[in-house]
């Protein structure tokens, strides 16, 4: 059978189950998928199934354990770049309308370039610049590296609409190709090779003078250069976090902010409960965001009506058996042949009212004071390929959160009333197509 010829679509819970972990072996995420991100990914861990993905997931795991992603330093500094993208408060308090969504696609990036290689892409720093500029004004001392950003973030963000159209297309995408595509694919790969080249020199035998003068110790990249000296497989591992560390925690941030502004009673309930736990002018560590409950409750509940990946898919690389879907009640297991695509929908089964009851639809963080059975809420996968970066991407969004409700008593929507009905773009992620538009009061206490 061909790859994605005859695909099957399943939300039961216990179907992800087997394919994402008791039948693991059984399925991959394809050749075709493969094929799709190479120009972009390469040989990632994205990209890969088989040894070579043990390889990768043994590889990069290590680097997200807790001790890593535990200093908000960097975090920190990307933050306060982001509230400057808030724009001036008026004379009564609030801010102009804002469309908050494009500093926060820079702020994770900020955040994540940092993560990885010790040094931010400052697309934050680009953007406010841009925003300020004034027509026929003076470039800044720092224009240089203002058009490097400018060039790299052209360039991701060709590479993201190029690879987004080659996994729409499915088997024809081929068709998504071209000069402009692989343009942007290769300076992308210049831009990470810099930092991987300057990674390998630090970690090289008798070299501890770059490791002194540099922010490189610190970075992902750093440590999993003394792993691996080969550079196009760092490059590409590196490449592919990027893309799921800026993107995914993006989308969650966009869903958390609209959800904020549509729901005045809970933005006061949380803030209330933040500056309890956060008083201002105190430091934010990872341990006090995983404890606070009502924080975390609000972005499962994020999580559950707009997860970041709502769609994902796995093919058969043997004949097996699932357990529900076949027979006149499709209750009955059912066979899957070798070759065969299963897609399934976590949109769907998160919104599923004999699973989550009848107020399925509602956003209701106080559902998260009650279990929740595992396999019904996979924001980030499950089994062996749950997404390796799952801690870092809830802290990021947490600490933005108490951030910003510290900062701001209120926020309003703006030409939008209901997230649930905002239009929703998909790529690699799921996000609010037309933007995160709203309006904010500053906070006196």
């Amino acid at each position: 059978m061909v790859e994605g010829s005859c695909v099957l679509t399943t939300t039961e819970p216990a179907n992800l189950q087997a394919m994402l972990a008791t039948q693991f072996n059984n399925f991959d995420t394809g050749e075709m998928r493969h094929n799709q991100f190479w120009p972009v990914l390469g040989k990632s861990i994205f990209s890969s199934d088989g040894a070579f993905w043990e390889h990768s997931r043994a590889l990069l795991r290590p680097q997200f354990v807790r001790d890593n992603i535990n200093d908000l330093d960097e975090t920190d500094k990307a933050s306060d770049l982001f509230m400057k993208t808030i724009g001036a408060v008026g004379s009564g308090g609030w801010t102009s309308a804002v469309d908050l969504q494009p500093g926060v696609f820079n702020f994770t990036l900020d955040a994540a370039t940092s993560f990885l290689f010790g040094e931010s892409v400052e697309s934050q720093a680009a953007y406010i610049s841009a925003k300020n500029a004034e027509p026929g004004g003076t470039k800044s001392a720092t224009a240089a590296q203002e058009a490097t950003s400018a060039l790299f973030l052209d360039a991701f963000a060709t590479a993201s609409d190029y690879t987004i159209y080659r996994l729409r297309l499915q088997s024809l995408y081929w068709l998504a190709d071209g000069f402009k595509f692989r343009r942007a694919a290769k300076t992308l790969h210049n831009f990470t090779s810099r930092f991987v080249q300057r990674a390998l020199a630090a970690t090289a035998e008798n070299n501890d003078q770059s490791s002194k003068t540099t922010n490189v110790s610190k970075n992902l990249l750093y440590a999993l250069s003394t792993q691996t000296r080969d550079g196009e497989e760092l490059c590409a591992q590196a490449t592919a976090v990027l893309f799921a560390g800026r993107d995914t925690t993006a989308a969650l941030i966009c869903w958390c902010l609209l959800r904020l502004a549509q729901h005045p009673d809970l933005y006061a309930e949380l803030r209330k409960t933040v500056l309890t736990t956060f008083p201002p002018g105190e430091s934010v560590g990872f341990a006090q965001l995983k404890s606070c409950r009502s924080l975390q409750h609000f972005i499962n509940e994020v999580l559950r009506l707009h997860p970041a990946i709502p769609f994902n898919t796995r093919v058969a690389n043997k004949h097996a058996i699932l357990p529900s879907g076949g027979g006149p009640k499709q209750d009955a297991p059912i066979a899957v042949y070798k070759g065969q695509t299963i897609a399934f929908s976590l949109y769907h089964m998160h919104r599923r009212v004999d699973l989550w009851g009848k107020d399925a639809a509602e956003f209701k963080p106080e559902r998260w004071e009650q279990k929740v059975p595992a396999w019904q809420f996979l924001p980030f996968s499950g089994g062996p390929r749950i997404c390796i970066g799952q801690q870092y991407s809830l802290v990021e969004t947490s600490f933005l959160m108490v951030k910003l409700l510290r900062s701001f008593d209120r926020m309003e929507p703006v030409g939008w009333t209901d997230a649930s009905a905002v239009k929703k773009g998909m790529g690699l992620t799921m996000w609010p197509r037309d933007g995160v538009h709203v309006r904010m009061h500053k906070a006196t206490s």
